[in-house]
């Protein structure tokens, strides 16, 4: 079963990663992006941004989010609780940004780039401590402050049951009315959820964590084409081909002559 939302320790986490690949999920931590070199698209509560080198993606507590279309670059990536930050507490439980995204000038940055810099150094060489918070409130403070807030309400509870539906059932012949009777929720609600909170038709999000699974079960020559085309829930192995192409580029069977 697809993981909806990410299992974060306690403390903060800091991430290197040469890309951005993650279909749509919700998490009660708070999630920052930056990108060093590269650049991908980023969807927040039915948003889309593009981010280029230099920009910072926040995401708050319980806003839906995904990446796509991402270049192989440098990004960072930090997972905190807002526990983590008593001073902004009240600012990441009573909204969310206007706009998720924050680019600074060159050599305007307050000094936040060379912050989160040493910031994940010293994680990724000593693991957490207590430096590394003070760090990430420093970090927080300054950006904190060029972010403009509005009040919000959340229905993260419907967001939440619907992508765990879909996680459990996208093998099947899912459709937008069995996720609704499965739920006992209305149609409309369902679809509503997913042109305003994940930017993305029903379809799309349901190939995504088909395609997903089909990319590890290609990594597996025991199973043919066709057999990991079935095993993932496609219909048809032409839907399957045309569908792999669309996220990757390229076809399954070119993409599995890749992986040694």
């Amino acid at each position: 079963m697809q993981k909806i939302f990410r299992e974060i320790k306690k403390h903060p986490v800091f991430q290197n990663r040469r890309g951005l690949d993650f279909p749509p999920h919700i998490h009660d931590d708070i999630e920052l992006v930056f990108v060093k070199r590269g650049g991908v698209t980023a969807y927040c509560d039915g948003k889309k941004y593009l981010l280029s080198e230099n920009s910072f993606f926040l995401v708050f507590p319980n806003q839906v989010h995904h990446y796509s279309d991402c270049l192989k670059g440098e990004y960072v990536v930090v997972i905190a609780k807002p526990s983590n930050f008593f001073s902004f507490k009240d600012i990441f439980e009573d909204g969310v940004p206007n706009s998720a995204v924050w680019s600074f000038e060159k050599g305007q940055d307050d000094n936040a780039v060379q912050l989160l810099d040493i910031a994940t150094k010293e994680f990724l060489r000593d693991g957490y401590n207590s430096i590394i918070e003070a760090y990430l409130t420093a970090i927080f403070g300054k950006l904190l402050n060029y972010y403009e807030m509005k009040k919000t309400k959340t229905d993260r509870e419907t967001v939440l049951q619907i992508l765990q539906y879909c996680a459990a059932h996208y093998k099947e012949a899912i459709t937008v009315n069995s996720v609704a009777r499965g739920l006992h929720i209305s149609r409309s609600t369902v679809s509503h959820i997913f042109s305003s909170r994940l930017a993305m038709n029903f379809c799309d999000y349901v190939n995504s964590l088909r395609l997903i699974e089909a990319e590890q079960l290609l990594k597996n020559k025991n199973y043919s084409i066709t057999e990991v085309s079935y095993l993932c829930g496609f219909s048809t192995i032409r839907t399957f081909n045309r569908a792999f192409l669309k996220r990757y580029g390229v076809s399954p069977s070119d993409y599995r002559k890749t992986q040694k």
